[in-house]
């Protein structure tokens, strides 16, 4: 069983979690995209007992009834999203992994109804490896 590690932005967090990997998934909700400030995020789902994390660094926003969202006090980097309809779960952002991918890839497009106008344009968009030539 493959043990994940992760953290937060400015270090001040770390967390280790081992699988199984029970669901991954790109969330385009308007709850996951205004707590990360983000078009979409995505999410990897384990059991919580599989979560080994010091929260001293942590604090939790109740963000809706029975859902606690919990950020890094320093840096605010989003890490944990927990919910009462998901005993014994827990969402960890998927950016926070140290290194997730080829195993954590999503399965899944989950709240596509909420889809931003700038995440359908992304097809189209011209594509730079880095900053765009600056004229």
């Amino acid at each position: 069983m493959k043990t994940f590690t992760g953290g937060c932005q400015c270090g001040a967090v770390r967390y280790e979690v081992d699988g199984p990997l029970h669901f991954s998934a790109i969330c385009h909700c308007p709850s996951c995209r205004k707590s990360a400030g983000a078009p979409m995020v995505g999410w990897v789902m384990f059991e919580q007992a599989r979560l080994r994390c010091d929260r001293k660094g942590v604090t939790g926003f109740a963000s809706s009834d029975g859902v606690m969202r919990s950020f890094c006090a320093t840096c605010g980097t989003s890490l944990f999203f927990e919910a009462d309809y998901l005993p014994g779960l827990v969402d960890i952002t998927a950016e926070s992994l140290d290194a997730p991918y080829p195993e954590v890839l999503p399965q899944a497009q989950i709240w596509t109804a909420h889809e931003t106008e700038s995440v359908k344009a992304l097809a189209g968009m011209a594509r730079f490896e880095a900053l765009p030539p600056q004229s």
